[in-house]
């Protein structure tokens, strides 16, 4: 009798410990959703249902008038929700961007060296420390600089194009890849065309396309990234496997120390760098530039070829930019001139952000006001609680963006994105140094691709995109699988 009695009594006491745990936020007298054991509230996530930017739309949605929202990550982890944009303002860009400043992203130091030193991932002091080795070499004067690689790249893409299927995702990152490559090492990446004078096919290709791709362990190592630190040792998780980390020092001794290139300006004005720095600032330059514009430059060709008045337009702008250059959009002054082909661009971004939420860590107890307005009650932000900001769940909200999922260019058009409205690059001191470099190579290849080309969707199945829910990074479920024909005026 006594062991049926101790099993009872424990189960009672975990029940108990369960639901007070997942009544943590109501405690506190916040409104929002239960917690369930395990799953908090994102079991539609760990079931590989919904990304995890779906599951914050949907929290983000279901509670207008808060202005944020007590809610429970995986593993039942309290969490806060925000809405509010002036307090998106403050954790971003204002009095309280100190308290919070360390993105939640969990790599091992030991495993990762190279990747410890990306300004995204890092935490404390070094994340400012190794973002401002790199913003010197993202200035206007040092993009123009970086402008014959993009050339160099766009010609070869143009050499590449041919009317037909295409996948736009693959096809994007051979181009992107081109591109960084050049850009970073100084070096040929021979990802476009350049198989031929090869026997051995691109290592660039065959190492880094799968890398942000969905894969069977794609949603563990997700889990592994955001949300434990645990499993990631369970699992052994690299952000950037061992065999890439090899690889990537190899590359940074083989880099030409001549011409203009990235590492090249880096070590000039950094000679003081150790190797592993200087591999770590390369392995961040590389990865962080190719896969994002990849993404970018595949979707935006996605929803030209699902709008094709959007498409009619942005060709329009083509064709008058091009006759006031001979036909030569790839100089600075014609790429500066495709001001709506740029605004195609950011509205892309705004439906299919690359990072569906920004999660920062309360470093420092802070207060927030009443979760209502004219409530009263401010809330006490306790050290380690986790604040997502729900990109996804903003750039989709009808209040900021009237008809938010129709792909409009003229959004943007003439005017930059401002606020904390458009989070497609983050906001304040931890935004995207690269952002001027990623604007620039995915406009160059869009104006290379339809300058004389229209694009379409390969089939009518392809008319509704898939976000894949395994992948921390925006990925397509089933590809994006496009159509390239000759324009009607050739």
């Amino acid at each position: 009798m006594l062991l049926p009695l101790c099993l009872s009594l424990l189960l009672v006491a975990t029940v108990v410990r369960f639901v007070w745990h997942g009544r943590h936020w109501r405690r506190l007298g916040l409104e929002g959703p239960f917690g369930w054991p395990l799953v908090g509230n994102m079991l539609n996530f760990a079931l590989a249902r919904q990304s995890y930017g779906e599951v914050y739309e949907w929290i983000y949605r279901t509670n207008p008038g808060l202005k944020y929202v007590g809610f429970y990550r995986l593993f039942n982890e309290p969490a806060l929700l925000v809405r509010d944009q002036d307090l998106l303002r403050q954790i971003l860009v204002g009095t309280n961007f100190a308290d919070c400043a360390d993105n939640v992203a969990y790599v091992d130091h030991r495993r990762d060296v190279l990747a410890s030193h990306n300004p995204f991932i890092a935490s404390g002091d070094r994340w400012r420390i190794f973002r401002a080795d790199l913003v010197p070499l993202f200035t206007p004067l040092r993009v123009r600089q970086m402008l014959p690689h993009v050339d160099s790249a766009c010609r070869l893409l143009r050499d590449q194009v041919s009317v037909g299927c295409f996948e736009a995702k693959e096809l994007s990152t051979r181009y992107t890849l081109q591109v960084i490559a050049s850009v970073v090492f100084g070096l040929d990446a021979h990802c476009l065309g350049g198989q031929q004078k090869s026997e051995q096919p691109s290592r660039w290709l065959e190492w880094l396309a799968p890398l942000f791709q969905p894969n069977g362990w794609s949603l563990l190592e997700t889990i592994a990234l955001l949300h434990s630190p645990r499993l990631g040792r369970l699992i052994g998780h690299r952000y950037v496997p061992l065999s890439l980390q090899h690889w990537f020092r190899e590359l940074v001794a083989a880099r030409s120390t001549s011409g203009n290139n990235l590492l090249q300006w880096l070590a000039e004005s950094k000679r003081s760098l150790a190797q592993d720095e200087l591999a770590g600032q390369a392995t961040t330059l590389l990865l962080e530039g190719y896969e994002t514009s990849a993404m970018l430059l595949a979707f935006t060709l996605y929803e030209l070829a699902i709008n094709q008045d959007v498409q009619g337009h942005l060709h329009l702008e083509l064709d008058g930019v091009g006759q006031g250059h001979d036909r030569d959009l790839l100089g600075q002054s014609a790429l500066g001139e495709l001001r709506y082909t740029e605004a195609a661009l950011l509205e892309a971004l705004r439906l299919h952000p690359a990072m569906q939420a920004l999660q920062k860590r309360c470093t420092k107890s802070f207060t927030l006001p009443p979760q209502k307005s004219g409530c009263s009650g401010q809330l006490k932000v306790d050290l380690g609680t986790v604040l997502v900001l729900p990109v996804q769940a903003i750039h989709l909200d009808p209040e900021l963006y009237p008809e938010p999922r129709q792909f409009r260019p003229e959004r943007f058009f003439n005017q930059a994105p401002t606020g904390c409205r458009f989070l497609g690059f983050g906001a304040g001191a931890r935004m995207c140094p690269g952002m001027r470099l990623g604007l620039l190579q995915t406009k160059a290849a869009l104006a290379t691709l339809l300058q004389d080309h229209c694009v379409h969707l390969a089939d009518q199945d392809q008319a509704r995109m898939e976000v894949s829910p395994l992948t921390f990074l925006t990925a397509s479920k089933r590809g994006i699988w496009l159509r390239l024909e000759r324009r009607a005026h050739q």
